[in-house]
C-alpha cells in the first residue's frame, strides 16, 4: 500500500452518503491542497456510493482553496443504471464547499481491445528523463514534489527552464508516485489517474510564469483500465487570453495505452 492510497481513504458517516477524510498534508502546494489530490479523495468516496467500480467521466469545479486536515464529502447517487450511475459529490472544510463534482461510473473492461486509439508518444526511457524538482534543496520546499515524481523530456525540461526563446506550452513525460511514498503500483492504478491528470507544473510554466494557476473547472475522462507502473503524459494549451489557459493532458500506461484525457480552464495567476 502506498501513501496515496492511505491518503486518499474516506470512512462513511453515520449519516447517509456523508464520509470523512483526512487530508494529507504531503499534497499542500503552498497553503492549498494540489486539485488532482483533492478529486481522488472524492473520487474514493463517489465509488463508495456507487454500484461501479470505475470513474469514466468526471467534471469538478473548484470553489475556493481546500487545506489540510478534516474534511467531509457528501455524496448524492443521481441515478444509478445497470451500465451507468451518475453521482454528484461535493467536499466541505469548515462549513464550506471547497469542490464540487460529477461523476459517470460505468466498469470498464480490463481486457478491451481499443477499435482505434491515438498512439502512445514516443518518448525517450524514464531514465534518460529528467526528475521534475524545481526546489530542491531550497528550505520549505513544497512537499507535494516529494509525494508525485514526475520525469520530462529533454525538450520539455529545456522548456521549464525558460531556456526557448520562442517556447511552446508543451510537455511529455512521465509520472508516478514517488518511490518514497512506495513506487507506481498503487493498490488499484485506476484511482491514481484523477492526480495524474492535474499533478503537473501549469504548462503556462514555460513562459517564465512561476505563479499560482488556480484551475476553476476540470473535465477528465478514464478511457481504459491502466497497467501497473510509470504513466507517460503530454500536456499542452491552445490558448493563453486575458489571464485565462486552458490545459489538455493525455496519459498512457506502460503498454502505451491511452488510459485518461484531461481538459480544464485555469486562471494565470499573480
Amino acid at each position: 500500500m502506498t501513501r496515496f492510497d492511505t491518503a486518499t481513504a474516506v470512512t462513511a458517516s453515520s449519516d447517509e452518503g456523508l464520509y470523512t477524510a483526512d487530508l494529507d498534508s504531503g499534497y499542500l502546494i503552498g497553503q492549498a491542497m494540489n486539485g488532482g489530490y483533492l478529486m481522488a479523495v472524492m473520487q474514493r468516496a463517489a465509488l463508495e456510493a456507487s454500484p461501479h467500480p470505475h470513474a469514466v467521466s468526471s467534471s469538478f469545479h473548484f470553489l475556493r482553496p481546500a487545506a489540510d486536515g478534516a474534511a467531509e464529502v457528501q455524496v448524492e447517487v443521481l441515478k444509478a443504471g445497470r451500465t451507468v450511475a451518475t453521482v454528484r459529490v461535493t467536499l466541505r472544510q469548515e462549513g464550506k464547499p471547497r469542490v464540487t463534482g460529477t461523476i459517470a461510473t460505468a466498469e470498464v473492461d480490463a481486457g478491451a481491445v481499443p477499435e482505434y486509439t491515438v498512439a502512445a508518444p514516443q518518448l525517450p526511457p524514464m531514465d534518460q528523463c529528467r526528475l521534475y524538482d524545481p526546489r530542491a534543496g531550497v528550505e520549505n520546499a513544497p512537499p507535494f514534489t516529494r509525494r508525485v515524481a514526475q520525469f520530462y523530456t529533454e525538450d520539455s525540461w529545456q522548456r521549464l527552464l525558460g531556456r526557448e526563446s520562442d517556447p511552446v506550452p508543451d510537455l511529455a513525460g512521465y509520472v508516478h508516485v514517488s518511490a518514497e511514498d512506495g513506487g507506481p503500483a498503487c493498490d488499484d492504478p485506476a484511482l491514481f489517474l484523477p492526480l495524474a491528470v492535474d499533478a503537473l507544473p501549469p504548462v503556462i510554466t514555460v513562459f517564465g510564469s512561476w505563479r499560482w494557476a488556480p484551475t476553476v473547472e476540470l473535465t477528465w475522462h478514464m478511457r481504459a483500465v491502466p497497467q501497473p507502473g510509470p504513466l507517460m503524459f503530454s500536456s499542452r494549451a491552445d490558448a493563453v487570453n486575458d489571464g485565462w489557459f486552458d490545459e489538455t493532458v493525455d496519459v498512457w500506461d506502460v503498454k502505451g495505452t491511452l488510459v485518461a484525457q484531461s481538459r480544464q480552464l485555469a486562471r494565470a495567476g499573480r
